[in-house]
């Protein structure tokens, strides 16, 4: 009885979230929905910032990298950015072979459901093999400057309600100041198991330099102080808010989590800012939304 229990409560779990896939529908990229921006806090549900990506490393490689470990961004349902030196580092090439999408509890393996002990589950995440690493031709190593990648999947991942692309920056605020900004940095984090959103916000490079002088950064960063002391895989998207006349209609890319530094008891990120490499994201992927 208690097996055939565990069953229904399975099922009704994933039917909750067929229902609650129905109210996104119409969203191409980067849903936002007020709600859940303000009601759970840091908490990201899994039906927020859903273009997430875990990158899989051949066996033995994921020790090599910071934290062991990697995140990327789904901007169409082909292509993910990453950090470059989660592939190329000074000491030699990573062997990725695929990306997890949908992760919302990394220690659930994929391919299976992800459900709390109140018979809550989450759909199970889609791998997907990379066919192609992108590696920006003027990335340097050692420095971490122009540490940018994109990657071409194998196929398109299956959009869902957990499950979607970021829209990208919209002409307007290209060009837009960095410095002096709320963002949001999302993610899987290094010391626990499910997937965290936490505010940033933005400061002057000096200033952050000044604060921690072996924070990574470069004239195509941005840097801050995280609200939360949370700590975020590499890779982790940055997103601001597009809105339009007095609504907020979307999350759009703004940079990814190149590295981060504790500063007393505060976490200071550095972001590679994507304003800057729009010509390479687009000479390398497809099918990218922009919302006007």
């Amino acid at each position: 009885m208690l097996g055939r229990t565990a069953v229904i409560t399975l099922l009704l779990g994933l039917a909750a979230l067929e229902v609650q896939s129905d109210t996104l529908q119409d969203a191409e990229c980067g849903y936002f929905q007020e709600e859940q921006l303000l009601k759970q806090g840091n908490f990201a549900i899994p039906t927020e910032q859903q273009w997430i990506a875990r990158i899989v490393f051949g066996k033995g490689f994921e020790g090599k990298i910071r934290d062991n470990g990697c995140l990327g961004v789904l901007i169409s349902k082909r292509h993910v950015v990453a950090p470059a030196h989660c592939f190329v580092q000074y000491n030699g090439e990573a062997e990725a072979f695929s990306v997890h999408l949908g992760v919302y509890n990394k220690s659930t393996p994929v391919n299976e459901p992800s459900c709390d002990v109140d018979g809550f589950c989450v759909r199970p995440a889609q791998e997907i093999k990379l066919a192609e690493v992108a590696i920006h031709p003027e990335y340097d190593p050692l420095t971490l400057k122009n540490s940018l990648a994109v990657l071409t999947l194998q196929r398109d991942a299956k959009l869902n309600a957990n499950v979607m692309p970021v829209c990208m920056p919209p002409p307007d605020l290209v060009n837009q100041t960095l410095v002096g900004q709320t963002f949001i940095v999302a993610g899987l984090r290094t010391s626990e198991v499910l997937r965290l959103k936490t505010w940033v916000n933005t400061l002057s490079t000096s200033f952050c330099k000044s604060k921690v002088s072996s924070l990574v950064t470069s004239s195509s960063t941005v840097c801050g102080y995280q609200n939360k002391p949370e700590t975020y895989y590499i890779g982790a998207p940055l997103v601001g808010m597009q809105v339009r006349g007095q609504t907020t209609q979307n999350f759009y890319l703004v940079g990814m989590l190149i590295d981060w530094r504790w500063e007393n008891s505060r976490v200071m990120s550095s972001f590679l800012a994507i304003r800057s490499y729009l010509d390479f994201i687009y000479q390398n992927a497809n099918s990218l939304i922009v919302r006007p």
